[in-house]
């Protein structure tokens, strides 16, 4: 009995999962093993063998462990939030024969994650300022971002043509798409690393081919630059897999707010009637889509799209859509991104190029309006973080009402009950775990149930994060909860 409540009580998963990290605003892609441990509601956490990209080659930085994390509830995800000093521990891939994070002091780590039935995500900022002036961001998982943002990583797709690992184009198509020759090809003219995708038109048989990229499959099925059989399609219970092989398809497990890339758009020879290039993406439930449409498809639960990018001078620019919802109830399970050298098919001019960079979903994470018992916040701002209102009621988390900008984004509140009202904290996270706002509101009350009790006077001062972890030292820069020596509590900042 007692080792069948052990099992219970703890529970150890491995995650074998895509690894994205951003250094100085340049993105790479690898495999890594995230461990988590679960003992009697608290989480330890394991980055294993943890990798850098560099232009020397891949170079070992090790473990990056962090432990005893609590757990809170929005719905059915679990979310995990913590910051800590660490000590990064060699790893133990026998081909790594230096690790260098072994050689540096405990480093600052914050991590946000949650796991949603099995799957996990996770985002951890690994901050070296002091020792290598950089800060490196893990996002760990995948559904809620486009592998290879950067496009710094190709894959051969037929004989002499490339694509960018996650994107396709003719080269790999169906139907007669091998007619329609090549459209993609890796160009050093870059928004940031060393690589984009270039896209750009040609002439078929004196008809303009527009070029086209795309996450799912590309198929020209008529000569009519405008018949629907000429299409970017995405089927998740199909098998097919591209040069690198991945599939057809990009997973995603939540709607985003918007999608943002970074462009430079020519047309070589220019068209006022049609001038502009454009941008789609398509939240489906993995079943069959096609953009453009041929029919009415109720698998859709949202779209995005800019079909009005002009041509930028040269120079690089940063465009978005908003997704917009359709209403459909079905869950979220792919999305058909596309990108072409002009919004209207078949037009433009075979000189027309976009060059694209550094692709996000954009999740908001903003609160916009905060209650407590239905009271509006004094002077609340969503850029500030700390209040005082006074309400002579008992205060629960369940009275704080929060207005949140992100369609998606998580919410977090408690209540701390003090020798003279309340401490309430809002912790905002948005889907990606790539962003997170936080707010202290301390309700000055006499209906507290602690405020007969003997005043913390006399005791040492502590120094609590916002999500009420207590921490014995500080991080210049951060924002904490200090209970004085007088029992009092005020809002620091390091």
């Amino acid at each position: 009995m007692f080792v069948a409540l052990a099992a219970i009580a703890a529970r150890a998963t491995d995650y074998n999962v895509p690894v994205t990290v951003i250094v100085n605003g340049v993105s790479s892609e690898q495999k890594a093993v995230f461990s988590v441990n679960e003992n009697d509601g608290l989480y330890d956490i394991s980055l294993k063998n943890f990798m850098l990209q560099s232009e020397d080659g891949p170079m070992g930085v090790g473990n990056v462990e962090l432990k005893g994390i609590k757990a809170y509830q929005d719905g059915s995800v679990t979310l995990l939030m913590t910051s800590d000093y660490v000590a990064i521990t060699p790893g133990d891939d026998p081909n790594v024969t230096f690790w260098m994070g072994s050689m540096l002091p405990p480093v600052y780590v914050e991590l946000r994650g949650k796991i949603v039935g099995d799957r996990l995500r996770c985002y951890i900022d690994i901050n070296l300022m002091e020792t290598l002036g950089q800060i490196i961001q893990v996002a760990i998982g995948d559904g809620y971002q486009i592998a290879n943002q950067g496009f710094e990583a190709w894959h051969d797709a037929i004989s002499k043509a490339v694509e960018p690992n996650g994107w396709h184009s003719f080269a790999s198509g169906t139907g007669i798409a091998a007619l329609a020759g090549n459209h993609l090809e890796k160009s050093d003219d870059a928004h940031s690393g060393e690589a984009s995708a270039r896209i750009y038109a040609t002439s078929v048989f004196g008809i303009v081919a527009n070029g086209t990229m795309t996450t799912g499959r590309m198929n020209a099925g008529a000569f009519s630059a405008t018949d629907t059989s000429n299409h970017a399609f995405l089927d998740m219970s199909s098998e097919a897999v591209d040069g690198n092989g991945d599939p057809f398809y990009t997973p995603l497990y939540a709607v985003p707010d918007s999608i943002a890339a970074w462009v430079k758009f020519s047309q070589g020879t220019p068209n006022a009637a049609h001038p502009y290039a454009t941008i789609s993406a398509v939240v489906t439930d993995g079943t069959r889509y096609q953009d453009p449409e041929d029919k009415e498809y109720t698998n859709v639960l949202a779209k995005a799209k800019n079909n009005t990018i002009a041509t930028t001078n040269g120079e690089w620019v940063r465009v978005t859509a908003p997704f917009i919802a359709t209403g459909n109830a079905v869950e979220p399970k792919a999305v058909l991104v596309t990108i072409s050298t002009n919004a209207d098919a078949g037009q433009g001019s075979n000189n027309d190029e976009v060059l694209v960079d550094d692709i996000e979903f954009v999740y908001n994470a903003k609160v916009t309006g905060l209650k407590i018992k239905g009271h509006d916040v004094p002077d609340f701002s969503p850029a500030d973080i700390s209040y005082e209102m006074t309400l002579n009621e008992a205060v629960t988390a369940d009275d704080i009402e929060v207005a949140v900008d992100g369609k998606t984004a998580h919410v977090i509140k408690d209540v701390q009950a003090e020798d003279d009202g309340y401490l309430c904290s809002v912790i905002v996270i948005n889907a990606d775990m790539s962003a997170m706002t936080s707010y202290v509101v301390k309700v000055k009350s006499t209906a507290t149930a602690i405020s007969s009790l003997q005043s913390a006077a006399g005791q040492s001062a502590a120094y609590f994060t916002l999500d009420g972890r207590r921490v014995s030292a500080l991080v210049p820069g951060k924002v904490y909860v200090c209970r004085q020596t007088d029992g009092t509590t005020v809002k620091v900042r390091r």
